[in-house]
């Protein structure tokens, strides 16, 4: 496990390059026309590519030894100690010029995700959190909503948009969800969505077939804030993510299971 001075000088780093990876986003927004297509309703913009060379470079300039595992670069260096980023979570909706896309940076050593930062350049929001240390907003302290009953609150339940056969299932369990929720969204961001459950805007988040660039920084916010996750591996490497907050897990479990 990398020391905690070292984790520390990292983690003020990479807000630091987020911020830089957000004005920059901000200010080529115009690049969301250029696209090109990695898979079925999967897509890539030129946006993302220089986005993520800009953070790698920001990244090997203070840490050159640091591994780096980039949604578009894919893995290269130490992985006992490497970023993994990933440019633009949500393409399609900053493709769309729908504002909750996010530039999602995380840090892992050999216990694990160690940091994560979540930013979300339209509006204006950083969500940040450091092993141990407890997870925030804006500089603000977030804790996940242990109090609101359950019929009072939001799902944020995504269909598997990239894996349709598997849309039947998950419609099933959606409709069990509406017996114990008041409502649900889908927002285009596994990062983001993570942390809407960590500052309380949700109650749970269920999602299909992700990569651990989608997830990586939202996992240690969420439970610093004190959520609960499951992740389930599949083949391919895809990962099927339940999350919450502590009081309705097993709720949500159990409308998974069936």
């Amino acid at each position: 496990m990398m020391d905690s001075y070292s984790l520390q000088i990292r983690f003020e780093a990479a807000k630091k390059i987020a911020e830089e990876a957000s004005s920059f986003l901000l200010s080529h927004e115009n690049l969301r026309s250029e696209i090109s297509s990695k898979a079925e309703n999967d897509y890539v913009t030129s946006a993302d590519k220089e986005c993520e060379r800009l953070i790698i470079s920001s990244i090997l300039d203070r840490f050159p030894d640091d591994g780096i595992y980039g949604e578009e670069t894919g893995a290269h260096g130490s992985a006992e100690a490497r970023w993994i980023i990933d440019p633009i979570d949500g393409t399609v909706d900053f493709m769309a010029s729908f504002p909750n896309y996010t530039i999602s940076i995380a840090f892992q050593d050999a216990e694990g995700i160690a940091f994560g930062i979540v930013a979300v350049p339209r509006q204006n929001e950083v969500f940040s959190a450091l092993r141990g240390k407890g997870a925030f907003l804006n500089g603000s302290r977030i804790v996940t909503d242990e109090h609101t009953p359950l019929g009072e609150t939001l799902a944020i339940l995504v269909p598997p948009h990239r894996h349709h056969e598997l849309l039947h299932g998950y419609i099933e369990k959606m409709e069990r969800f509406y017996y114990f929720v008041s409502d649900m969204r889908s927002i285009g961001s596994a990062a983001l969505s993570l942390c809407y459950v960590a500052c309380g805007r949700c109650s749970v988040y269920y999602e299909l077939g992700l990569h651990i660039y989608d997830i990586a920084a939202g996992l240690v916010i969420l439970r610093e804030a004190g959520g609960r996750i499951s992740l389930s591996e599949k083949d391919g490497g895809w990962i099927d993510v339940a999350a919450s907050a502590s009081y309705a897990h097993d709720k949500m479990m159990e409308a998974i299971g069936g």
